[in-house]
């Protein structure tokens, strides 16, 4: 796999990911700048809630795509990143969540990159359920829940064909792909499964 494609894709979706809070930190910084006093707890909520997103995805990117020698052998702080970084993605209304079942370290780097890929599916929020065992690492959703169908087709076609799709948003699934593991998408009955083969 190209690995200049993934470096690429990668710098692509980080800017995606980050671009809206940035944009709204310096629509309120504007504002201040004005000096209209009438919205001064207008602009400080959407400072905090900005910021805090921000920090969030920046903690999240860094583990999932950092550096490999990243603190990823602390669980608790991974699945906490990875739970904040969920947090950040839709609205209240249609939240996140996570239920974290990873018992192997090695598996934290994959665990945190198809969280990313699950909630990228997932449109009306939902519980991502995020598991290992001696020979595979799953992330599994409902089916009940709201799924992008568009986006899974994307995923399937991808991991079906090898191909080299030129969408940041597969940049997770590439980082996935990159090191010659099995990748592929299950279904049963009630839920849909990603599943990666670490042996």
């Amino acid at each position: 796999m190209n690995n200049n494609l993934i470096s690429e894709l990668l710098c692509t979706r980080i800017s995606h990911d980050l671009a809206g809070s940035i944009g709204a930190v310096a629509n309120a910084v504007e504002l201040l700048e004005e000096g209209d006093m009438d919205f001064l707890e207008d602009i400080k909520s959407i400072l905090k809630t900005s910021s805090q997103n921000l920090s969030n995805r920046m903690k999240f990117f860094r583990l999932a795509f950092g550096l490999k020698n990243a603190n990823l052998d602390d669980v608790n702080m991974v699945k906490t990143i990875t739970k904040n970084y969920l947090s950040t993605i839709g609205n209240k209304d249609f939240p996140l969540d996570l239920a974290w079942n990873i018992t192997n370290t090695k598996n934290n780097r994959s665990a945190m990159l198809m969280a990313m890929i699950a909630a990228d599916l997932l449109i009306r929020g939902g519980v991502i359920n995020l598991y290992d065992n001696d020979k595979k690492v799953i992330a599994e959703f409902s089916k009940t829940l709201k799924i992008s169908t568009e986006k899974l087709d994307k995923i399937k076609t991808t991991l079906k064909t090898s191909s080299n799709v030129t969408d940041a948003a597969t940049a997770p699934l590439m980082m996935l792909q990159n090191d010659g593991s099995n990748l592929y998408v299950d279904e049963n009955d009630d839920s849909i499964l990603l599943i990666k083969e670490t042996e």
